[in-house]
C-alpha cells in the first residue's frame, strides 16, 4: 500500500526526470579545494605540505580524535596552497594508482574496528554532513532505521539515482547499520513512481522478515526526517527513537568496508531553466561548483541553489566546493524562472 502524510502537497520532478538517469562523471576541473574546517569548532591538521605531489584518495587532514573526520583528495596533483583552513590542490588530470587499503570481510570485525573503518573511510551522511561513524556510535538502540531513497525536492535526484540498481549493496550496509546500532528492524522508503528500483528491493527482501519495505507517494517535504519517520511508523519523533539514513550514504559504506577507498565522489543533480534534461554527475569532492554546472552548459547563472528549490540555500560564491552533503545544483539564468511553491506543486 502506499502512503503519505496529513497535508502532503503533491509535487513532479524537474522537467520528467528519468528514472532509469544515467550517471555522468564532470570534465575535471583544474583546481579543487579541501576544507579542514569542520562541526563543533573542529578543525584538522594538514598532513601535506605546499608543494607535495598527492595521489587520488590520499588523506590530506585529520585530527586525532574520534569525533574528526579526516579529508581525502579527489583528485591527482601537486598541493599548491595551505590556507584559512583550504587545501587547494592543482589538479593533474591523472588520477593514478588512487589509495586503497587491505579490507577483511565486515563479518569478521568488531564493532570497534568497523566503526574506525568507517571514520577512516571519511564517510559523512549526505542528508545532515555529520560523521557516520558518529551516527552510529549512538548509545541509546533506536528502535529502527529508516533508508531513504528518494529527495522530494523537484530539482534533487542523488538518492533516487543512487539507489537504481543497487539494492544489493544497499541492503548489505543496512545490516552491518543494524548490527553496529543493536537493533534489527529497518524500513525501506521508495518513492511512488520508481517501479524498478521497488521492485528490485521486494525482490531482495522476500525471505527477510525484518526489514520492511515501503511505497510513498510522491509528495513534499516527504523526504525530512521528522514527517518520513512520520509517515513510515505513524509515530512522532517524541514517541519513536529511528536514524534515517540516504540509499547513497549505504552505497559508500559498502565501498569503504568491500574497497578500502575512501569517500573521493558525491553525486550531484545539476538542473536549471535552461536545461531540457536533468544530469546526475559522479562528482569529484572539492570540485568548484563553477566547474560543475558549466559540464551542463551555464557560465555565469544569475541564481545559484543548493539541495533544492523548495528548501535549499543560495550560492553566494560559485567557486565554492562541493561537499560531502551537496546533492543538487540548480541554476538559473533568469531570477523570474526560478519556481515558487505555488508554480512547482501541483
Amino acid at each position: 500500500m502506499t502512503v503519505s502524510f496529513k497535508g502532503a502537497k503533491k509535487y513532479k520532478k524537474h522537467n520528467g526526470f528519468s528514472k532509469n538517469i544515467t550517471i555522468k562523471t564532470p570534465l575535471p576541473s583544474p583546481v579543487h579545494f579541501f576544507n579542514m574546517a569542520q562541526d563543533r569548532n573542529i578543525i584538522l591538521n594538514p598532513c601535506v605540505n605546499i608543494g607535495d605531489n598527492i595521489m587520488k584518495g590520499q588523506k590530506l587532514a585529520d585530527l586525532d580524535i574520534y569525533e574528526a573526520l579526516p579529508v581525502f583528495s579527489s583528485v591527482s596533483g601537486i598541493v599548491t596552497s595551505i590556507h584559512e583552513n583550504i587545501i587547494t590542490i592543482e589538479n593533474d588530470m591523472l588520477d593514478d594508482n588512487p589509495v586503497t587499503a587491505d579490507t577483511a570481510p565486515p563479518d569478521t570485525l568488531t564493532t570497534r574496528e568497523l566503526l574506525w573503518l568507517i571514520r577512516e573511510g571519511g564517510i559523512r551522511d549526505t542528508r545532515t554532513g555529520a560523521p557516520l561513524h558518529i551516527l552510529l556510535s549512538a548509545q541509546k538502540v533506536p528502535d529502527c532505521v529508516i533508508v531513504c531513497c528518494f529527495d522530494s525536492d523537484p530539482y534533487s535526484s542523488a538518492d533516487q539515482t543512487a539507489a537504481l540498481g543497487n539494492s544489493e549493496k544497499i541492503l548489505k550496509a543496512l545490516n552491518i547499520v543494524l548490527r553496529l546500532l543493536g537493533t534489527n528492524k529497518a524500513f525501506i522508503a521508495v518513492e511512488q513512481g520508481c517501479a524498478n528500483i521497488y521492485s528490485d528491493f521486494k525482490y531482495n527482501l522476500r525471505y527477510n522478515k525484518n526489514i520492511f519495505l515501503q511505497s510513498l507517494k510522491a509528495c513534499y517535504p516527504q523526504s525530512r526526517s521528522d514527517i518520513l519517520i512520520k509517515t513510515v511508523t505513524g509515530k512522532n519523533t517524541d514517541h519513536i527513537n529511528a536514524v534515517v539514513l540516504s540509499s547513497e550514504t549505504l552505497c559508500m559504506l559498502s565501498d569503504v568496508l568491500t574497497a578500502g577507498q575512501p569517500i573521493t565522489d558525491k553525486l550531484v543533480t545539476v538542473s536549471g531553466d535552461d536545461i531540457l534534461v536533468p544530469s546526475v554527475y559522479n562528482t569529484p569532492i572539492g570540485m568548484p561548483i563553477s566547474a560543475l554546472i558549466a559540464n551542463s552548459g551555464y557560465n555565469e547563472p544569475q541564481v545559484l541553489i543548493k539541495n533544492g528549490v523548495l528548501s535549499g540555500i543560495k550560492i553566494n560564491n560559485p567557486d565554492e566546493p562541493v561537499m560531502h552533503n551537496t546533492n543538487s545544483i540548480s541554476a538559473f539564468n533568469d531570477k523570474k524562472n526560478i519556481p515558487n511553491y505555488a508554480k512547482e506543486l501541483i
